[in-house]
Formats: structure tokens, sequence, C-alpha cells
């Protein structure tokens, strides 16, 4: 290895040494807060720019509600009552579990 590289390498080893110092040294409850704020310190040094952007437009898009699922399988259970009655039946349970759900989530996720 070259001398650059092996100084380098020394440099970051005696600041990881520091940093796990300092994080010791902390009151036992704020040890792991330390942690995670030096290791997202860390990744957003090395984190290009383009990937930062990508990764806050995946956290920012929102997951499914399960009201448009119930929704769906209620109105599936409609079309079906007529020839599958049985089958009909439990997807309409499963259509209000969703649609139970999805308001339940709904009234959480808005203050």
């Amino acid at each position: 290895m070259s001398t650059i590289q092996l100084d380098s390498e020394q440099k970051i080893e005696r600041l990881v040494s520091e940093l796990g110092q300092i994080v010791r040294s902390a009151d036992p409850e704020k040890q792991e807060e330390l942690k995670e704020f030096a290791s997202s310190l860390v990744d957003q040094e090395f984190v290009p720019i383009e990937e930062s952007t990508r990764t806050a437009q995946r956290l920012e898009r929102r997951s499914m509600n399960p009201l448009a699922a119930g929704l769906g399988l209620l109105v599936l259970a409609a079309g079906l009552f007529m020839f599958l009655p049985a089958v009909a039946i439990v997807l309409g349970i499963f259509g209000l579990i969703g649609v139970m759900s999805g308001f339940a989530r709904s009234a959480n996720s808005h203050p």
C-alpha cells in the first residue's frame, strides 16, 4: 500500500476512535441517539447528491392506504354477489376490514 493510503486509513481510524470515545463518555440514555447522529453525518458526507435526492423522493412517497383495496374488494364483491354469493360475502368482509383499517389509518396520520 502507498503511504498516502496508509496515512488516510490511520486518520480515519483515529477519527472513529475519537468519535467512539465521545459517544461512550456521554450519558447512557443519549449514547444511542449520538451513535445515530454520527452515523447519519457520515452517510450524508459520502452519499452522492443525486442518490440523496432519490432517497428523499422515495421517503416522500407514501404507501397505499388499505382504504383503496377495501373499496376495490367491496366493488368486486357486489359484482360477484349474483353468481357466487359465498365468495362475494367473503370478499365483502375483507373489503369492510380494509375500509375500516383505512379510515383508522387516515385518522391516525392526520392530527
